[in-house]
Order: structure tokens, then C-alpha cells, then sequence
């Protein structure tokens, strides 16, 4: 019975062992496909195609008929070699690529453009590997680089200023012509709303230059050949000319003489012609102000006929602007009180004073109240 028992045990031995055998085979064959299955849908994914692609093109695409390609083309500030060397660093760091959109459903192939930097240089377009057809087994066929197409006009790019139309620029110590100037005439943001009545007031101009290879920061200058820093968190007043000390007084005493003689005169203080004689020598004859303040006789008259007594308080000059070819704009608050009988009006005014120089003498020729 012991001998009988013992042989059972042995040829279950051996089946349990040809069961992990045979286990372990098809375990095997099963991972082997798996892997295969893994490997043929890898090759079959085209941006590896492409990452391959890149990473021999940033390595290999710069040579001898490239660099007579770039040395050829427009430069007008940089020099061939200056050009060759940045177009190779770019070209060896800066390659990307993107996935273009297909223009028909019936297209089989896909395309991807190429980048270096920002710009677009070239086009590659990738179909199935026909000739990989009896090395696969599932179906997916590899992609392979059907067609390749550069530009390196998309190398480029641009340089754009907006300055004075009195300031200069220079790119890679290269002055700037009138013939980049793109746009003119365009007005200073703070003096927009005098432009109709002084259309000699300054303006800016836009300078565009194309090609430029890498980047290039341009350099402005000021009318006096200094290199000029521009805040472009800044509005326009940052190319004003500042007005010195010795012009603010000048200025001032001005604005102290012409605002108590405007004031007195529409109040009705003096007589139409005498209030007007008094005011003349500070306004330009034929001037917007001389004319409105002609107009407004008849009501003076009334008011001279019914007379208030006026003070003037305080007459502050807050502010000059000078917008240049003469032409201040005088920011000023003035502080009065009416006395009219047993009334009492004080009342505070901003104004601002449009005034020409010439010939070191100062006109008003515009006035707004705000």
C-alpha cells in the first residue's frame, strides 16, 4: 500500500510541474506580444517620427548652401557673419514643431511646421511606411518623412518704434532712414485735444524694419543726439520739453496779470471798452480768446449796468506744460468771491490758459474752464 501511495504522489508531481511549465510558456508567448504589440504602436506614432526628425535636423541642417541661403538674404544692419551665427544657434536650440490641421478628410498624410522661435521656417509632411508593410503584425503601419519644405524668410523678424517725430533710431548702431517710417503724424496722447486748434503741435512717427535676424533692441535718440530712455507705462508728457525755473516765473507773473484782468472784464467790473483795453495787451489779437471775449460785449454791458464787486483771493499756477513751437498750456485755480448786494458768492475755478511766446512775449489765444 505504502509503494502505491508513493507513485500516486510522484505523477502528481509531475503533472503540477508540466502545468507551471506550460503556464510559464504561454505566460511568455502572451508578453511577448504584448511587447511587440508595444514596439510596432510606438513606431506608429508619428510625433516620434518628428522628435527624431528634429533632433537630426537641429544637429545636421546648418551647412555651407544654408549659410550662402541667409548670407543672400536682406540684412541691411547686421553683417553675413553676425547673421550666420544667430540663425545656426537658432536653428541648433529654437526647432519646434506643430501640428497642421488637415484640409481634407481624404488626406492620409499629416503635417507639422516648424518653428524656430516664434516664426515659421518650414513644412514637413509624413505618411505611412508602405514599405514596412510585411514587418508588422497588428496593423500600424510606421510613419516615415514624406516631404520637407524651408522658408527661411520666417527666420525674420520685425523691430517697431513709436517716437517723436524729432527723435532718431538705431539698430546695431545703424541710423534709420525716412524710408522705414511707417506711419506719421500721430498725436501725443496729453495734447489730443488741441491738435485742431494747433496743427503745428508735435507728433510722433512709426519706424518698422523687417529684417532682422535674432533680436535687436533698438537705441533712441533725442533731438539733441542723447540717447533717450522711453517708459512705455508713460503717457506722452515723458517728451515734453520740461519747463525751466526762470520760465515758470515768467509764466506766473503772466498768469497773475491776465486772470484779474479776464475776471474783472466778464464780470462787468469796468465798462466794456475799458475792461477790453485792460485785457488786450495780454491776449493774441485775432486769437480764438480775443474773439470770444468781442462776443461777449453785449453781456458785459448788462452786467456793467448792474454791477457786482469782485475779489480775487488766490490765483495759483499749477501747472506748464510747454507742447512746443511756442505753445504753453497753463493749468491754473482761481479762488474768488462775488459781493452783490447783501450776497456772498465764493467759488473756486480751474482753468486752463493757452499761451504763444514770441519774441519773449506771452498771448493767450485759448481758454477752457473744467
Amino acid at each position: 500500500m505504502a509503494k502505491k501511495k508513493n507513485l500516486g504522489s510522484k505523477i502528481y508531481a509531475i503533472a503540477i510541474s508540466l502545468y507551471v511549465l506550460v503556464l510559464a510558456v504561454l505566460i511568455y508567448m502572451g508578453l511577448g506580444r504584448v511587447w511587440d504589440y508595444a514596439i510596432e504602436y510606438e513606431n506608429a506614432v508619428p510625433t516620434k517620427v518628428m522628435d527624431e526628425y528634429v533632433a537630426h535636423l537641429s544637429e545636421n541642417l546648418w551647412d555651407d548652401g544654408i549659410a550662402e541661403t541667409i548670407s543672400n538674404m536682406p540684412h541691411e544692419v547686421q553683417t553675413d557673419a553676425e547673421c550666420g551665427e544667430i540663425v545656426k544657434e537658432m536653428l541648433k536650440n529654437d526647432i519646434t514643431y506643430v501640428r497642421v490641421a488637415k484640409e481634407s478628410r481624404d488626406d492620409e498624410s499629416i503635417k507639422y511646421r516648424l518653428h524656430c522661435g516664434d516664426n515659421k521656417f518650414g513644412e514637413v509632411t509624413l505618411v505611412e511606411d508602405e514599405s514596412k508593410a510585411d514587418e508588422i503584425e497588428f496593423g500600424m503601419l510606421p510613419w516615415k518623412v514624406y516631404k520637407e519644405e524651408f522658408d527661411f524668410n520666417g527666420l525674420y523678424s520685425s523691430v517697431e518704434v513709436v517716437i517723436p517725430s524729432t527723435y532718431s533710431v538705431k539698430l546695431n548702431d545703424i541710423k534709420l532712414g525716412e524710408e522705414y517710417i511707417v506711419e506719421s503724424g500721430i498725436h501725443y496722447d496729453v495734447l489730443e485735444e488741441y491738435y485742431a486748434r494747433f496743427p503745428a503741435l508735435p507728433t510722433k512717427v512709426r519706424y518698422k524694419f523687417d529684417n532682422v535676424f535674432g533680436k535687436l533692441d533698438p537705441v533712441i535718440y533725442d533731438e539733441n543726439g542723447e540717447i533717450a530712455a522711453i517708459d512705455p507705462e508713460q503717457d506722452d508728457s515723458q517728451f515734453l520739453v520740461p519747463v525751466t525755473e526762470e520760465q515758470v516765473q515768467h509764466l506766473e507773473e503772466f498768469t497773475m496779470h491776465f486772470v484779474e484782468r479776464y475776471k474783472t472784464y466778464i464780470s462787468g467790473q469796468y465798462a466794456p471798452d475799458y475792461g477790453y483795453s485792460r485785457l488786450l495787451p495780454f491776449v493774441k489779437a485775432g486769437s480764438e480768446l480775443d474773439e470770444s471775449m468781442k462776443l461777449a460785449q453785449d453781456g458785459i454791458s448788462w452786467a456793467h449796468k448792474h454791477p457786482a464787486k469782485l475779489d480775487i483771493n488766490s490765483i495759483v499756477l499749477n501747472n506748464a506744460i510747454y507742447a512746443g513751437d511756442g505753445v504753453y498750456f497753463l493749468d491754473v485755480t482761481i479762488d474768488s468771491t462775488t459781493y452783490k448786494g447783501n450776497e456772498e458768492d465764493n467759488r473756486q475755478e480751474n482753468m486752463r490758459i493757452i499761451v504763444t511766446e514770441e519774441a519773449n512775449e506771452i498771448r493767450a489765444v485759448a481758454l477752457d474752464l473744467y
